[in-house]
């Protein structure tokens, strides 16, 4: 069954109309800056722009979907009242105050979608997880050519670029999130920007990044040592942190909830003091988007099922010293997780 038909049969609605782009990526299949999908119990059609009215047509046309052009949502909406729908589904959290305004003064009466959304979008399908696995390995793929040309003096913001360049030269068509390189005890911050921090001999690398393929993620990091720091200090924790990850990868059932997946790995990292310096959740759901459903986190009572497809990134920070994360993008299938990642995780010294 197709994207927008699993979607709709969901919600007690006469039609649902969205705009947000991950969502129409997600029903289509087609990425585009702007465009309304609209679905009924009849039909599926994608109003878009004529900059891409020739490419959905040519990407969609042996789809379910039609393509119309439409040059602006007033367009739109007046199409869908001329279908006499009472009731409309949009996902609210994704709407703009004017855009609601717009719906309420042609009488819509509206339905939220985008529960149905979260509910359909973090079981993926054979087709989706092979998108994901092509995107883990091209992600992996790309940090193995960086990893070649790694040298003294580069900057984190040289580091970054040349990693998301790397990814595009295996096939990514995009990164799925803003790249982190984090130098020495820049690696203390979680979600570092990269600056002008030059790499020297004994640094801590930590590197956190993905692509996408086919308009799905990847989530990946690696931490190292550029050069050996003779800081037993630090090869001690990252064994903690990569036992903490084993631990959650192999015991990690459906079932279970997120609080008790994030437990296996913190319940380890309590053994040696190190559970308060783990200061995010386990994990999150991967897909379109970086972050989806489920959580994998300390409050999280999300029932982890098979076909989810999640991060596993236990870490630890020590502000103004060094951090330390080991991060997978993982499925859940029969029962078991299973990892799309190949790397090594055990610790590099460069």
């Amino acid at each position: 069954m197709d994207n927008t038909r699993k979607v709709f049969r969901e919600i007690k609605a006469d039609a649902m109309l969205t705009a947000s782009p991950d969502l129409r990526r997600y029903l289509t299949g087609f990425p585009s800056s702007f465009g309304f999908v609209y679905t009924d119990a009849q039909e599926t059609v994608f109003f878009t722009d004529p900059r891409y009215a020739e490419g959905a047509k040519a990407a969609l046309k042996d789809s379910y979907i039609s393509v119309e052009v439409a040059q602006s949502e007033d367009s739109v909406l007046d199409f869908v009242k001329s279908r006499k729908i009472k009731k409309l589904a949009v996902p609210l959290e994704r709407i703009t105050l004017p855009q609601y305004q717009k719906l309420r003064a042609r009488r819509f009466r509206i339905v939220d979608s985008m529960p149905a959304f979260e509910d359909n979008m973090c079981f993926k399908t054979d087709v989706e997880v092979g998108f994901i696995a092509e995107a883990c390995k091209i992600a992996e793929s790309g940090y193995l050519d960086f990893l070649g040309s790694v040298k003294e003096g580069m900057t984190e913001n040289e580091a970054a670029g040349l990693l998301e360049y790397c990814m595009r030269r295996h096939g990514a068509e995009d990164r799925s999130f803003e790249t982190i390189a984090a130098f020495g005890k820049n690696t203390s911050v979680p979600h570092h920007a990269p600056g002008n921090t030059k790499l020297q001999k004994g640094m801590p690398v930590l590197l956190d990044f993905g692509c996408k393929y086919g308009g799905y993620c990847s989530d990946i990091t690696r931490t190292f040592l550029f050069g050996n720091s003779g800081d037993g200090e630090f090869k001690t924790v990252y064994e903690h942190v990569l036992e903490a990850h084993r631990i959650a990868a192999e015991n990690i059932r459906a079932g279970i909830t997120g609080q008790e997946a994030d437990a296996f790995a913190r319940d380890h990292l309590k053994k040696y003091g190190l559970d308060k310096f783990f200061t995010h959740a386990l994990g999150h759901g991967i897909g379109i988007n970086i972050h989806e459903a489920p959580k994998l986190s300390a409050r999280s009572l999300e029932i982890l099922r098979n076909g989810m497809v999640f991060s596993i990134e236990p870490g630890v920070y020590f502000e103004g010293k060094f951090g330390i994360r080991i991060e997978d993008s993982v499925v859940l299938e029969n029962n078991r997780v299973r990892s799309f990642m190949k790397t090594d995780k055990n610790l590099a010294v460069l």
